[in-house]
């Protein structure tokens, strides 16, 4: 599970976020809401250990990530919170199954081939393991960042536009396995989105303002 409280967080003295306190079990999902430049994409990053907050705490699993060091955020992270960027990144070298094993070496020191070839096929991109990631759709290399997140078995997963890109097919067909895969996997899903293809899909969700 994932919680927050009197979160803020500013760029510069003119613009200070004040993010709006929220809690999602494992295995639930949370939408979180909002306008261009409400600050999304901040929140997410600040969910993630990729920012620190000016004050506030961020509880993932009885941990308080806001006081842990910056080496240990990224430890943590790596075993326990899985991201799906806005746009994908993968080592362009690496095949896709490479790609995912690498975040599990990464994290753990152990590729765990095996689990990587799970998620593919959960995915339905197994087909498409050996080939490199820009050999892949945009929908496709949707999917393979999902499996990434997943990798580590992560307790928060958080997910920045993951339909921005997608046309209404695909959309659900992602909205779907986020959805059915955190539940699996019992991690706390939390979307960012303003898309409206899916705000109604949920019933919990947040917006900033």
């Amino acid at each position: 599970m994932i919680s927050t409280k009197n979160i803020t967080f500013s760029y510069s003295k003119d613009q200070v976020f004040h993010m709006p306190d929220l809690y999602c079990e494992a295995g639930s999902t949370l939408l979180i809401t909002g306008d261009s430049g409400k600050g999304k994409t901040t929140y997410l990053h600040i969910l993630a250990g990729l920012l620190k907050p000016k004050t506030g705490a961020i509880e993932i699993d009885k941990t308080d990530i806001v006081t842990l060091s910056e080496k240990a955020t990224d430890k943590f992270r790596g075993k326990h919170i899985g991201v799906v960027f806005q746009k994908s990144h993968f080592i362009g070298a690496l095949s896709v199954l490479e790609n995912l094993e690498m975040a599990s070496w990464l994290a753990t020191g152990k590729k765990h081939t095996k689990r990587a070839k799970k998620l593919l096929e959960q995915l339905g991109i197994e087909n498409q393991a050996s080939k490199l990631p820009s050999q892949l759709s945009i929908g496709q290399q949707q999917r393979v960042s999902i499996a990434r997140a997943l990798m580590n078995e992560p307790k928060v997963l958080l997910a920045d536009e993951p339909t921005s890109s997608l046309d209404d097919k695909n959309a659900e067909k992602v909205i779907e396995l986020l959805t059915s895969l955190s539940k699996e996997h019992k991690a706390a899903l939390l979307i960012v989105t303003h898309d409206n293809r899916i705000k109604e899909r949920f019933i919990n969700k947040i917006t900033l303002i």
